[in-house]
């Protein structure tokens, strides 16, 4: 028996599949970036899928920030659970793994945060740098998420809109910078968001904030790791599966096409058996 982990910064899904890699069953408890998270913090999310899932023969870890840190994670699984052989990747080798069937390809991971590749068909070649939330993750939750709270902010919204934004949060403009640079993981705070954003997206203002934001993730995470064959863009994540239309309309803008789009690996395995 196999036991797959998708682990984000938001939640971790351990995926039980049997010997020919078919779906059984999932246990799921809270995510983290491996590039923020302490040990101990790793720690208790993996105790508590162990307790819930047990052991397994193999583990395979696809994991937010774990192409720097993956040895952190191994440690610990190593620690918390009885499997012969464990492996760490990143998450977006995992979902260019899954997405891809051994062709060539861009992936990218559209989430909490963002990340995007250029997968050979066998390994990623080429990767946009790695900027975290503050400085990067283009087209992520989070960054749509800031966007649109500057906008809010500034009193750019649609008054019905902001209006709408605090009866949601049940805040105005003082709580909700209170609640960015007084209390921890402004990052979730912002890419919670994105439901919200979603029901508002017809919106002009909305829809404006959106194209910025996948204008963005085009410019500043595919393109540069394109390379000069054209290539399908694959894509996994809550917000790739939510925004699909908006997405499709920023890619035709910079000549790219959608190919494959998955909410998260639990979804695209579930489906595939």
């Amino acid at each position: 028996m196999t036991f797959f982990f998708d682990c984000g910064a938001t939640k971790c899904d351990c995926i039980v599949l049997d010997g020919q890699g078919r779906y059984l069953r999932h246990y799921t408890d809270r995510g983290f970036n491996a590039s923020y998270a302490t040990d101990a913090e790793i720690a208790r999310v993996l105790t508590r899928l162990h307790d819930a899932a047990g052991d397994a023969d193999h583990i395979l870890f696809s994991g937010a920030g774990c192409g720097a840190n993956g040895n952190r994670v191994r440690t610990q699984l190593s620690n918390i659970f009885a499997a012969s052989e464990i492996t760490v990747e990143s998450d977006l080798a995992g979902a260019a793994r899954l997405l891809c069937d051994g062709q060539p390809a861009l992936v990218a991971i559209l989430g909490t945060g963002a990340s995007c590749c250029r997968y050979d068909g066998g390994a990623i070649v080429e990767q946009a740098p790695s900027l975290g939330w503050l400085l990067g993750d283009e087209g992520s939750g989070t960054h749509i998420g800031k966007l649109f709270i500057t906008s809010y902010l500034r009193g750019e919204l649609p008054t019905a809109t902001a209006a709408a934004l605090e009866q949601e949060l049940h805040a105005d403009r003082a709580a909700v910078i209170a609640r960015i640079y007084r209390e921890p993981q402004p990052n979730l705070f912002f890419s919670s968001l994105a439901k919200f954003i979603q029901k508002e997206s017809e919106k002009p203002a909305v829809a404006q904030i959106l194209g910025r934001a996948f204008d963005e993730f085009c410019e500043r995470q595919v393109l540069p790791v394109a390379g000069a064959r054209p290539l399908p863009l694959h894509l996994m994540g809550s917000i790739a599966q939510h925004f699909q239309s908006q997405l499709q309309a920023a890619a035709a803008r910079h000549g790219l096409a959608i190919g494959h789009v998955a909410g998260s690996p639990l979804q695209l395995l579930q489906n595939r058996h």
